[in-house]
């Protein structure tokens, strides 16, 4: 009898599971543990200290045309977009690599006052070294809920803002390129090499 409870119990478990439908038809299935990875390859990490006080801690993806398909692709699987969606999406994206390289930053400071990458009146500098060129960035606040960043930018957390860093240069003269990021102010300088 016990048995037969337990049974039962696991049957209706493993059948009230949430499962996601499939991705639509024309748009790269991606699976979950398939775009960490990629993700995870793409991101890089930087800590400043102090003694044993944090000053400054930057994790920034880098949006190459591999990371930024399969990004497309994982939001499609996410949000359910129709073909038309995606394609609409791709081609912004496409857009976008033609005239600048993208980076999503994640960026925390203990003190608020000096999180401020976006503002007009930052002393934040953001450089992209690359072929010998210096690029300056623009720092934009990324505006969404914490858990649709969670899903999109596993590595981010709740006590980090997240910015969309742009340089002027295309993606295509950058992608094979070595490059470093410098994010240097008042408060610290450090470096992030790709």
């Amino acid at each position: 009898m016990n048995q037969l409870f337990y049974t039962l119990i696991t049957m209706i478990c493993i059948s009230s599971c949430v499962t996601r439908l499939p991705t639509p038809q024309g748009i790269k299935d991606i699976s979950t543990s398939e775009y960490e990875n990629i993700i995870e390859s793409k991101t890089k990490k930087t800590e400043v200290y102090d003694g044993f006080y944090n000053k400054l801690t930057i994790q920034a993806t880098k949006l190459d045309a591999e990371m930024s398909e399969n990004l497309i692709a994982y939001s499609a699987k996410l949000s359910q977009w129709n073909l038309e969606k995606y394609k609409e999406e791709k081609n912004k994206l496409i857009d976008n690599h033609s005239t600048q390289t993208e980076f999503f930053m994640s960026f925390y400071t203990p003190e608020r006052k000096h999180d401020d990458l976006s503002s007009k009146q930052t002393t934040w500098k953001i450089y992209l070294d690359v072929n010998g060129q210096r690029y300056e960035g623009k720092a934009a606040k990324v505006k969404s809920l914490f858990l649709d960043l969670e899903a999109i930018y596993p590595h981010h957390n709740r006590w980090s803002t997240p910015y969309m860093v742009s340089f002027p240069i295309s993606t295509a003269a950058t992608e094979t390129q070595k490059m470093t990021i410098t994010v240097t102010g008042p408060l610290a300088t450090t470096q992030i090499n790709f």
